[in-house]
């Protein structure tokens, strides 16, 4: 059955913040069908999709309709497409999530709305992402992945992406043109997985060297998602040029002053260029020439100055700002700098010369530290109120959501605030759908959610039907993982995120976080969370064969598992440090058990595979030598991370922890196992133990071609109920314990 269809003629744009998005991009409803088609074919059909604009130029959805013929109209595809998402929501209790979808039995006639349900978009931008997905979540993903994110995107109301693949050829070209040889500028440039720490000015020469043929495969892609992305009516957000050079620029041009930026966590960043000089225009406008003929021009341009890091030598910072924002302005008049709020950046110098009508800040400290002034500081700039709850694409459960559904819309209904919308910026995808769902329906509510009454709510649509069970779950894992707010505590790591699990740690009987940033406690106590996998098992056998449930039962016997391992390591140096071997012997024992248990919950979801994740890699790869540099690329970045200072001394390794099939039993547990049969060594002869060399392992690891299944293998409910048999969690284990109380 096609769909029904009306367009309504419109011959005006809308104008945001100076950029126009024309008619000419959103003339069409064929391209929202295209995404209705691909994530919901069996509901398609019965929805009729209408662009129309308001009198008032605002963008805005409304929906309407009778039983199995839905009709929402709105001003801009995004917005349409978040109307037809608000719809599955809230009248039809259906789910499209970042993990899984639940849209109900077969042959499912949707309900008619109550009444007719209409909203104005409140901001003009809902952007998404995190510079860090490419290298923590996306560097390898083929057209089909990125469509499907894409679309969940598009269907969440996002209307502004960025996009980084690609930008290696700019480059290239950009510096040939200045005259690096081809063997020279390919050494320098970075392989996909680390790539964007370059773009950002924090690295580059790891890997070598890129090849042209793969450059040329990544342009390709970029340009179909670009192209893609208009299609949809979002606004592609597009690297821009600061200044990052190659150490030795000034040997082919004498007299260029480059500015020595020192090192980031162990690796030497690039130089970079005075915007002052004369050469700094030259490249500006060679990179700016060379993405436009590659893939075509936007109105937003992301460019970090100093992130994390770097010096300004002895260049007075406010005037190269200015030039940077003069280049920008001369290849793309009216086009907005975007930068990120993040550590100590923007500066007050950095921001004191600028056309700050011209800026977008995207501020991702909101969820650490709870900052009021921001209007103030920016210099009364546009600024995004940011969503970051997970670093390095860690799979831990968590969020700021308080942050989220309570401080950002009263901040943003303060008189004069300059807040512009909403920042995606998780450093990696497909994690925490629930923080996902609430944080981009917050860019649609202009007081504060109920965060208790949104819970029940979404454990609705998650699973099809009002379940006891599921709310309890949910409510739960509300009062326990998603509890935390922003404090301004700096003392115990990223407390924006979540903490990470210490089975993935490198090994240590005093270990307090995997990755070195990472939080060293927990904000709740675990015991408080654990009933929530003892609900999830409760759910209504009718309710756990969709792809929502079975996500969230894996992940929350994960959550459980690995929160154990922080009550269990503690006994374990106890009876180290005592010297009692059997009970230390007893301990470990249990302790390789539980991971080799969690190894097998994580092999039954796709979500939690490494096969996954390296099955996307050969691809891309134009020989044998290649596909092994890509595999260490893809594989170092779970792990050690770079090279051996980087990852000790920078303390990167482990930055990209997960929990993962293959991961946790070819990597976490044979460490584990390694560092326990030391210590037991230890115990018996009473000598001090070995020291292991974790970083050959680690690179050892790394260079492995080991296949891993991409396909997920066994039953979910059975691995999570042997989980909470072993913790005595099951449900009848509960139920006897509370007899016998």
């Amino acid at each position: 059955m096609p769909f029904r269809r009306t367009l309504l003629w419109f011959s005006f744009t809308l104008f945001a913040f100076g950029y126009p998005f024309g008619f000419a991009q959103q003339s069409s409803t064929a391209p929202a069908e295209g995404v209705l088609s691909r994530l919901m074919p069996q509901l398609a059909s019965q929805f009729e999709l209408i662009l129309s604009p308001r009198a008032d130029g605002h963008d805005y959805f409304r929906i309407t309709g009778t039983t199995g013929h839905i009709r929402v109209e709105g001003a801009t595809t995004p917005t349409l497409l978040y109307g037809v998402n608000w719809y599955l929501k809230y009248v039809a209790h259906l789910q499209v999530s970042t993990n899984g979808l639940q849209l109900g039995l077969p042959g499912l006639r949707l309900p008619a709305p109550p009444q007719t349900i209409e909203k104005s978009a409140l901001y003009r931008l809902r952007y998404a992402l995190n510079e860090n997905v490419d290298g923590y979540s996306a560097p390898y993903w083929d057209q089909r992945r990125w469509q499907r994110e894409i679309d969940v995107l598009a269907m969440s109301g996002t209307n502004a992406i960025l996009i980084e693949r690609g930008t290696d050829l700019v480059l290239y070209q950009t510096f040939r043109d200045a005259g690096y040889s081809d063997e020279a500028i390919r050494r320098w440039i970075t392989q996909p997985a680390h790539q964007n720490w370059q773009l950002m000015g924090n690295m580059c020469c790891f890997d070598e060297t890129v090849t042209m043929e793969l450059m040329k495969k990544r342009a390709h892609s970029a340009k179909n998602l670009i192209d893609e992305l208009r299609s949809l009516g979002i606004t592609p957000v597009l690297p821009g040029y600061y200044g990052v050079v190659p150490a030795d620029f000034a040997t082919l041009h004498p007299g260029a002053h480059i500015i020595t930026q020192g090192e980031w966590n162990g690796f030497t960043r690039p130089g970079w260029l005075d915007p002052r000089d004369p050469e700094f225009d030259k490249l500006a406008s060679s990179f700016y020439r060379h993405q436009h003929e590659l893939y075509g021009d936007t109105s937003i341009y992301d460019m970090e100055v100093f992130q994390e890091g770097g010096n300004a030598g002895n260049v007075p910072v406010s005037e190269a700002a200015k030039c940077v924002q003069q280049a920008l302005e001369r290849a793309h008049p009216g086009a907005l700098w975007m930068l990120m709020a993040w550590q100590r950046n923007p500066t007050p110098e950095l921001l004191a010369a600028l056309d700050t009508s011209h800026l977008l800040i995207a501020d991702i400290m909101q969820g650490r530290v709870p900052f009021n002034d921001r209007d103030t500081t920016f210099r009364g700039a546009p600024w995004l109120f940011g969503g970051l709850w997970e670093f390095g694409g860690r799979t831990t459960m968590g969020a700021p959501l308080y942050d989220y559904a309570v401080r950002f819309p009263e901040m943003a209904q303060r008189k004069g605030s300059h807040i512009a919308g909403t920042a995606l910026f998780t450093e990696g995808l497909d994690t925490n759908p629930f923080a996902f769902d609430l944080y981009t329906e917050m860019a649609w509510h202009a007081t504060p959610v109920n965060l208790q009454h949104w819970t029940d709510g979404y454990a609705l649509r998650r699973y099809g039907e009002g379940d006891l069970h599921a709310r309890r779950a949910w409510q739960i894992l509300l009062k326990t993982a998603y509890s935390y707010r922003a404090d301004g505590n700096m003392h115990h790591g990223e407390r924006d995120a979540s903490q990470d699990s210490l089975f993935n740690a490198e090994p240590s009987l005093t270990a307090m976080r995997a990755a070195s940033p990472a939080p060293d406690v927990l904000r709740y106590n675990p015991a408080d969370l654990a009933p929530a996998l003892t609900e999830l098992l409760e759910v209504s056998p009718k309710l756990r064969g969709t792809e929502t449930y079975r996500y969230d039962l894996v992940d929350v016997a994960r959550q459980v598992m690995a929160n154990e391992a922080r009550i269990m390591l503690p006994q374990i140096k106890s009876a180290y440090d005592t010297k009692d071997k059997k009970a230390f012997s007893r301990l470990t024992s249990e302790w390789l058990r539980r991971m080799q248990l969690q190894n097998d919950l994580l092999r039954t979801n796709q979500y939690f595979l490494l096969g996954r994740w390296l099955s996307y890699v050969p691809a891309w790869a134009s020989s044998p030598a290649e596909l092994d540099r890509l595999n260490y690329d893809a594989r170092s970045i779970l792990t050690t991370w770079g090279e051996r200072k980087a990852s000790e001394q920078g303390g990167l390794h482990e930055y990209g922890n997960k929990d993962w099939a293959g991961l946790t039993n070819d990597y976490y547990m044979p460490r584990w196992k390694m560092y326990f049969n030391s210590l037991a060594t230890s115990l018996d002869t009473g000598k001090p133990p070995k020291p292991i060399d974790w970083y050959a392992f680690g690179d050892r690891w790394n260079h492995g071609r080991k296949h891993f299944s991409a396909m997920p293998s066994g039953d979910s409910y059975a691995a999570a109920l042997a989980i909470a048999r072993e913790l005595h969690l099951a449900p009848e284990q509960v139920a006897a314990s509370a007899q016998l109380r």
